[in-house]
């Protein structure tokens, strides 16, 4: 089984790479050995850099102005990519966390994560069966960039539906890749000016919005029978929600524009089917929920000539984030 696989997969989508180093047959898939509890955590923190980074990029690249369309719209295609930190390349292994697990090595208890160091393969020990495995070593994007960028690509549009609210769409539509793995992403947000709400609020000369986010990632995999066993499936739900307080100046054709707010992701990875490991049969072997999130700062940019918007951002966050965007605007 090759539950690296399912996540690894969503990173070539999303990179758009011909390749990528695969992780061997015998890797997360030995996390099953483990007791149930003690391989959800395994696997939770190997993925956790990976969640993190798609969950972070999808709340940001939302917006590129605090001011609201009359009845006209935006369309474009947007880059947000999340700057995966050197802390997240490796993950502390703490022993008491764990119900019937050891790490035999390395001696320091660092072990890589899914972006960590490629020559690094954490050894476990099953306490109670005396059994080991070999965990997995990481897979750096630094030699694909230079530094380690998860880019999330989507097209988005904005429509001003109501005075002084905006309904935006993002999505990224279904993919099928080698013919047992599929992703597909939707988002909807809303942007509301406040500038009414304060006296000569027309008169100010900044704009002041709220908006509110929601983004979904869905992903599922037809797992390898590395273990013998039936309707053997990888799925995972990724959900990222954002509300931000925005404000904006236009100045002729620039309009700089910042936010203050808070997101918040969540994860739910399943493993489901039956599964052999000789020892025992597992069924739906692993059942995670993990949750990430924090207070937000972004500052950005946008040049518009005519109808056409360009803009770039960055995003202060538990990650950094920036964003880039290109299309139509009609006022």
């Amino acid at each position: 089984m090759r539950i690296t696989k399912f996540h690894i997969s969503l990173l070539l989508l999303t990179l758009g790479f011909t390749k990528f180093q695969v992780l061997s047959q015998d890797d997360l898939g030995d996390f099953l050995l483990a007791d149930p509890e003690d391989a959800e955590l395994l696997v939770t923190n190997y993925i956790s850099p990976l969640d993190k980074g798609f969950g972070y990029a999808a709340n940001s690249g939302w917006y590129n102005s605090a001011k609201t369309h009359s009845m006209g719209f935006d369309l474009g295609v947007v880059v947000s990519a999340a700057m995966i930190p050197s802390r997240a390349e490796l993950t502390k292994f703490v022993e008491s966390q764990y119900n019937n697990l050891e790490l035999l090595s390395p001696s320091d208890g660092n072990v890589p994560t899914v972006f960590g160091p490629e020559d690094i393969f954490p050894q476990y020990q099953v306490k109670s069966t005396g059994q080991t495995f070999e965990g997995p070593n990481g897979n750096s994007l630094k030699e694909e960039f230079g530094y380690e960028i998860l880019p999330l690509p989507f097209v988005q549009l904005g429509i001003g539906v109501i005075p002084n609210t905006d309904i935006k769409f993002r999505f990224l539509p279904l993919i099928e890749f080698d013919e047992d793995y599929e992703s597909k992403m939707w988002g909807v947000g809303v942007l509301h000016r406040l500038n009414d709400y304060f006296p000569s609020g027309d008169e100010l000369l900044v704009d002041l919005s709220i908006f509110g986010g929601y983004t979904s990632i869905s992903s599922e995999i037809q797992i390898e029978d590395t273990y013998p066993g039936e309707d053997q499936l990888g799925t995972q739900d990724l959900t990222s929600w954002t509300i931000d307080g925005l404000i904006s100046y236009e100045l002729s054709v620039l309009t700089f524009y910042g936010g203050v707010g808070y997101n918040r992701v969540t994860s739910a990875l399943n493993v489901l089917g039956t599964y052999d490991i000789g020892s025992e049969i597992l069924v739906d072997p692993i059942d995670t929920k993990t949750h990430y999130g924090g207070i937000k700062a972004t500052v950005g940019i946008r040049i518009k000539v005519a109808i056409f918007a360009l803009h770039g951002e960055y995003t202060y966050n538990d990650y950094s984030l920036v964003s880039a965007g290109f299309g139509f605007n009609v006022n």
